[in-house]
């Protein structure tokens, strides 16, 4: 897990940088959206959508192993409940 974070954070230090050293202004067209800001503010933009993106897929195969769990404990319930008639 710690890997993860200082990746993270490692990716976030070349982000700042880059941006930093390329502060001109920027138009990013999206379907029918125009955002003008600059380059900063869009690498950043971006970068947190890009977590929160990871966070909804891992939460929702956390939702699905957490209703697993749940199901197999019932079962190890009821199983166990059996074995004890």
């Amino acid at each position: 897990m710690q890997i993860y974070l200082i990746l993270a954070a490692i990716i976030a230090i070349f982000i700042i940088i880059f941006s930093l050293q390329n502060p001109f202004p920027l138009i990013v067209y999206f379907l029918n959206w125009e955002v003008k800001g600059s380059l900063t503010f869009i690498l950043f933009a971006t970068f947190i959508a890009g977590i929160l993106a990871s966070y909804l897929v891992n939460a929702i195969s956390r939702i699905k192993r957490m209703r697993l769990i749940a199901r197999q404990k019932k079962e190890i319930a009821a199983l166990t409940k059996e074995s004890r008639k």
